[in-house]
């Protein structure tokens, strides 16, 4: 909250979206990739019906598929909307070329590849989530709804397992350090305590299940339509 008033005071009401092109372009060929990739792997191999972990496995290495592949738009998103003065999707790819050429687009490429972990829970803990859901109610697909609250319990679930990490690499980058993730965890929870590890948790929950249970609803509605106009009859 003191961000967004500090934002307010220094630019208004347009401060607060500084940047909204590239992290819409970030975010929804990230989330779309993530989404079916792992999915994908899973038909194409025909795995559908493989257990937990092996499900988290193949929905996880879709999740670095879609880092792979949408990580130079993150970089991009990040530096238009952190710099000062404001720069444009334009000037923020100049700057990140010429600090180090192609590389620096996918600087940060381990740790982003260790959070797929986070999604890949998502996505594996939504299907079981899911399957469970079909089966009590006896029907083959969720509406909005339905899938709205399966997305909230899963991404719950997955952040409480994933988010060490995920703060994990919020701290290697404020400190520029060159040590890795378990480094800098481990030294966090020796000096501060495990509780430390959770610090900020709530402002994340927040956000992320909001953002799940649309981004869920919308998941199942889109793939509802799919089936139905395959000529599938819903039940």
């Amino acid at each position: 909250v003191d961000g967004l008033l500090s934002i307010l005071q220094k630019n208004g009401v347009k401060g607060l979206f500084v940047g909204i092109a590239p992290v819409i372009v970030r975010a929804g060929s990230s989330d779309f990739v993530a989404a079916f990739a792992g999915e994908a792997l899973l038909q194409r191999f025909r795995l559908e019906s493989l257990g937990f972990l092996q499900g988290l496995f193949w929905r996880t290495l879709g999740c670095a598929v879609s880092v792979l592949s949408t990580m130079p738009f993150e970089s991009v998103a990040a530096r238009v909307t952190t710099s000062s003065p404001p720069l444009t999707s334009r000037g923020a790819v100049k700057v990140l070329w010429h600090e180090g050429g192609l590389k620096t687009f996918w600087r940060g490429l381990g740790v982003n590849l260790v959070l797929c972990l986070n999604p890949g829970l998502t996505f594996t803990a939504l299907a079981q989530i899911k399957n469970l859901f079909l089966s009590l109610w006896r029907r083959q697909r969720l509406s909005t709804a339905e899938a709205a609250f399966a997305g909230v319990l899963a991404k719950l679930l997955a952040l409480l397992i994933s988010y060490p990490l995920m703060r994990g690499k919020s701290l290697v980058q404020a400190r520029n350090t060159s040590g890795g993730v378990r480094q800098v965890l481990s030294s966090v929870a020796k000096d501060e305590g495990m509780r430390s590890l959770y610090q900020g948790f709530t402002a994340q929950l927040s956000k992320s299940l909001m953002s799940a249970a649309v981004k869920y609803a919308i998941k199942e509605r889109v793939e509802n339509l799919l089936i139905q106009s395959r000529g599938v009859p819903k039940t």
